[in-house]
């Protein structure tokens, strides 16, 4: 397997620290994270709709932007104003890994009946270095760091799924192709695994199969419907036009599933455009109210593959996919660019309860140098660099002449 990158840490003294709400970070920290995640939903889906011709979409937006702030703290000049206006960051690198402790604090579970696993890693091509400040703040994300040898693309892409597969649990196992990895340099792959059954579970006898309806109330399809009735949280919420419903998981209820349910004659595409556009308090400030209830949800599973490079350039991040603009000379000693991303997810929701796995990889390559060849007649002019001034000019045309 890889060996790991050491790094140095270096004590720094600080002030004093200023105590805060709870409530009051999750609104500065939490809620800007939860707003771009939104916001990479809509997109997702409008582009997976338009392009592909899908429907049914999944993604773990915090694994994406969790890698892509990594990114930001070695991005410089448009690369970092694009991405920290999309991912919601502070223009301050030691802010940005301050909202990142904050918000990976959440993704440990106080259930033993709830497992959660996230772990992220970084992989470089052993033959260049990475940049020590920007290797440092990887570290602090629980990162582990390792040079690998990338012209094996195939026993890269081994190690690489041995990983995700441990990561997930098994539930991701052919992620990675070689050929996607062939001139990548960097590899940051993020896990996240998700296993809880519901507080209340479903009665397995109680499913039956129901048709399944459109906006426009037009039947068009069938589903395996779950049935319970329990007491459930439940919201109507105006400002996005959904009625909310919210199922929990295990005995603390530290983890819950959102039903987001539009208003009749509402489309998904327009609830998705109303909750891109409504504060990113919406969450925080709904009041549930707990009512004893029948609760009918489909009994589903999802299988995704998505590259979310074209719904990140939709939301404005696009010079560090551009090898002559991406910006990330904090990163490296050679200059880079994104060029491959990939999110692999598993999902099954049954009457038990829901397992959910993730992996995220973003590869990065370098910049191939600009080819000019000379291979065909043309002019040559000697000059003083300052004043341009001409000493020689001259034309080559014949080289048999030469």
């Amino acid at each position: 397997m890889w060996k790991i990158f050491s790094v140095m840490f270096i004590g720094l003294a600080t002030t004093a620290p200023v105590t805060y709400k709870v409530t009051d970070l999750i609104d500065v920290l939490i809620s800007p994270i939860n707003k771009f995640s939104i916001e990479l939903l809509n997109s997702t889906y409008n582009y997976q709709r338009s392009n592909l011709k899908l429907k049914n979409v999944v993604i773990a937006p915090f694994s994406i932007w969790n890698v892509f702030s990594l990114l930001a703290e070695g991005a410089s000049g448009k690369s970092f104003l694009e991405l920290s206006k999309a991912l919601r960051l502070s223009s301050e690198r030691r802010s940005i890994q301050r909202q990142h402790r904050f918000a990976r604090n959440f993704l440990r579970s106080r259930d033993e009946n709830v497992v959660i696993n996230a772990q992220t890693i970084m992989l470089y091509d052993k033959n260049f270095s990475v940049c020590p400040q920007f290797a440092q703040a990887t570290v602090n994300r629980d990162t582990d760091i390792f040079p690998v040898d990338t012209r094996n693309p195939t026993k890269l892409a081994k190690e690489i799924n041995d990983f995700i597969s441990r990561a997930t649990n098994g539930k991701i196992g052919n992620a990675v192709k070689p050929d996607i990895l062939e001139n990548l340099k960097m590899i940051i792959i993020d896990a996240l695994y998700f296993n809880s059954d519901w507080t209340v579970q479903f009665d397995v006898d109680k499913t039956t199969t129901r048709p399944f309806y459109n906006y426009n109330g037009d039947e068009i399809g069938f589903v395996n419907m779950m049935t319970q009735k329990a007491i459930y949280n439940i919201k109507d919420v105006p400002a996005i036009e959904a009625n909310v419903l919210e199922l929990t998981y295990g005995k603390n209820k530290q983890f819950s599933m959102l039903i987001v349910l539009p208003f009749k004659g509402i489309s998904i595409d327009k609830l998705l455009r109303n909750m891109a556009s409504c504060s990113s308090n919406w969450m925080n400030s709904m009041s549930f109210e707990s009512v004893q209830m029948q609760c009918s949800i489909p009994r589903f599973k999802l299988t995704s593959q998505t590259d979310v490079i074209p719904a990140l350039q939709s939301m404005g991040i696009m010079s560090i996919f551009d090898k002559q603009q991406a910006r990330l000379e904090g990163v490296s000693n050679i200059s880079l660019f994104v060029s491959q991303t990939v999110q692999n997810i598993e999902m099954d929701v049954t009457e038990t309860g829901t397992t959910v796995a993730s992996s995220t990889m973003v590869g990065l390559e370098t910049k191939k140098l600009e080819m000019f060849i000379a291979d065909r007649e043309f002019v040559f002019l000697i000059k003083e660099r300052r004043s341009n001034l001409i000493l020689f000019a001259g034309v080559y045309e014949d080289p048999s002449s030469s």
